[in-house]
């Protein structure tokens, strides 16, 4: 492939590729089923530099003026029900990626990348994406001009971000957010309904994100307080909760799963290929965050419950307490060593992250989610400490790319923030 204008820095490639490795000798979330899945075979350090480079020069481009979307999986040439081989391999190159990219972005579809004989990297076809497909392979993925995700076992790990290359951290978006999932005293025995609603929330987000409207989500307490944030009259109210109400028990059960063996018990049961109550449950809620994100393409936000019940949508925000230009947001942002910046109100951006921030400001026990058009995504919230104003940036890092696989991560990370704020070993 043509050089590019520059190149990675090598000692990143380095790291990245020592992590990826490291990732076979610690605790995976896969450990959940009877048989632990064999792991996705780990590229040459020249090879990784390679795909990353070919993914983040492709999501600049665009195709008879639309943006492109590459998701590429490093794996060998396989026949399968859901995979398509070309008789001919394609070299691997920005523009054999930008011309397969528009046919394989919905249905989603994995481009499929594989050494030669002679060592060359190949497009040898590709295979249709699933949620309840647990990806072991390595995963890079564009999420927008010059921004590149790369994943390994379903975990996210490193970020392209224009000319930074940063490792990613999803604990800081979960620990953000958290509190204001589970108030008070139940935060000391968090249960399964709190990682269901935060994967729901992260769910919401990345479906906002994907139909590329840009859109509101703000996510209430139960109680009418929020209304007088709200400008009157809202053109789509009624409310619905959207799911299946022979799932409601289920979803609203609070039994406690204080070890990772209750939380683990759960995910082989849900997660398991039998279409018992639980998977069907997942499904349904996963149908339902569909529907709700879809509804933010409308002008206006959408004010929901944290279990999901739709109040509105298409509502004007209106401020109870207006925050000054020169009033300072604190920033964090889902990637490993970020430090906590300020931000003044005026710089957020546009009046759609103005005023999902001023939200969040009067509603301080309210979540805000704002995706951008371009796939940007913001949380807002107040610190539950503090009450300083929170802005999660950059949140698109964090989010459930991953599907199936992000999933069991996350459960995997609130165990262990669960038994570290516990103090068990």
């Amino acid at each position: 492939m043509d050089s590019p204008a520059f190149l990675l820095n090598q000692q990143f490639i380095d790291d990245l590729w020592n992590r990826i490795n490291s990732l076979d000798s610690v605790f995976t979330p896969f450990e959940v089923f009877d048989s632990i899945p064999p792991r996705g075979v780990i590229p040459s350090k020249e090879h990784l530099a390679v795909l990353l480079d070919a993914v983040f020069w492709t999501s600049y481009e665009k195709e008879e003026g639309t943006a492109v979307s590459v998701s590429l999986i490093y794996r060998k040439p396989e026949q399968g029900a859901d995979t398509f081989c070309f008789d001919q391999p394609i070299p691997l190159s920005p523009k054999s990626l930008i011309k397969l990219g528009p046919a394989l972005e919905n249905p989603r579809a994995h481009i499929t990348v594989w050494p030669d004989e002679q060592g060359r990297l190949k497009v040898w076809g590709f295979r249709t994406g699933s949620d309840e497909f647990i990806t072991y392979d390595l995963w890079i993925q564009g999420l927008g001009p010059g921004r590149v995700l790369i994943t390994y076992g379903g975990k996210g790990l490193a970020a392209l971000i224009g000319s930074k290359a940063v490792y990613v951290d999803t604990g800081i978006l979960m620990k953000a957010i958290l509190p204001r999932i589970t108030p008070g005293e139940s935060q000391k025995n968090p249960d399964l309904q709190t990682i269901l609603r935060y994967n729901s929330l992260l769910f919401i987000a990345q479906a906002m994100r994907s139909h590329g409207h840009g859109g509101t989500v703000l996510v209430v307490p139960e109680g009418s307080d929020w209304q007088q944030s709200i400008m009157r009259p809202v053109p789509y109210t009624g409310g619905a909760s959207f799911l299946d109400t022979s799932l409601e028990d289920l979803q609203n059960s609070s039994a406690q799963l204080a070890t990772q063996k209750g939380f683990f018990d759960f995910i082989k049961k849900t997660f398991s290929k039998r279409q018992d109550t639980t998977a069907l449950a997942r499904e349904k809620i996963k149908q339902q965050c569909s529907r709700i994100a879809r509804l933010t393409a409308v002008d206006g936000a959408l004010v929901m419950t944290l279990d999901r019940y739709t109040y509105c949508f298409g509502a004007k925000i209106q401020a109870i307490d207006p925050t000054p230009a020169a009033f300072e947001l604190q920033v964090l942002k889902p990637i490993e060593g970020y430090r906590q910046t300020r931000l003044n109100f005026s710089e957020l951006g546009g009046t759609r992250h103005q005023s999902a921030a001023q939200f969040a400001y009067d509603q301080p026990e309210a979540i805000a989610i704002v995706a951008s058009q371009d796939g940007d995504v913001t949380f807002f919230t107040r610190e539950a400490e503090t009450g300083c104003l929170l802005a999660i940036q950059q949140a698109e890092l964090a989010l459930l790319h991953e599907g199936l696989s992000g999933a069991l991560w996350n459960i995997s990370l609130f165990t262990s923030m669960e038994a570290e704020a516990s103090g068990k070993p």
